[in-house]
């Protein structure tokens, strides 16, 4: 059986939601942006964070605030049908792809929502034993500043500060 097709029928009431914003200056000339969504019900709270790069994208969402029409009783499934039906923009994305990154945002609000509500793991919603994971940390050789050129001092300074 498909993945999502055991997830999909997970309940979850979602009574609200919010926003948080985050912000990391790298540099005079770059900001990083990042807005979590917080779905709230039941008691428990789920959390997923949107990562699109465009950092208008999410100034847009933060001043128009929790206004979707997120709130009711669902399954995973359900709520996936009605995203399908709602403009995640205020205006429209400085990128395309933006539209994804926000609905998976959300998405995974809600099944972090649906398996706190539920009291279970996603290891055990999917019948799986937990196995150790290993981190991968993406990340450009050239520096933030313009036409820096690129160079491993960046990654040989990661790896110095978490070996192994």
């Amino acid at each position: 059986m498909a993945t999502y097709d055991l997830l999909k029928g997970l309940p979850l009431t979602i009574e609200s939601y919010s926003l948080e914003g985050y912000e990391l200056k790298f540099s005079p000339e770059f900001t990083r942006l990042t807005t979590e969504f917080r779905l709230e019900g039941g008691g428990e709270t789920g959390v997923g964070e949107d990562v699109i790069y465009g950092g208008l994208d999410h100034i847009a969402l933060r001043d128009r605030g929790p206004v979707l029409d997120l709130a009711g009783e669902h399954t995973l499934g359900s709520l996936a049908e009605r995203l399908d039906g709602l403009d995640l923009f205020p205006d429209p994305p400085e990128r395309e792809d933006s539209r994804n990154y926000r609905r998976w945002a959300i998405e995974s609000a809600a099944l972090d929502l649906a398996l706190r509500q539920a009291g279970r793991s996603l290891g055990d919603v999917l019948g799986r034993e937990p196995k150790p994971l290993h981190y991968v940390v993406s990340m450009r050789l050239g520096g933030l500043e313009p036409k820096q050129p690129e160079t491993s001092a960046r990654l040989v300074d990661v790896l110095d500060r978490y070996p192994g």
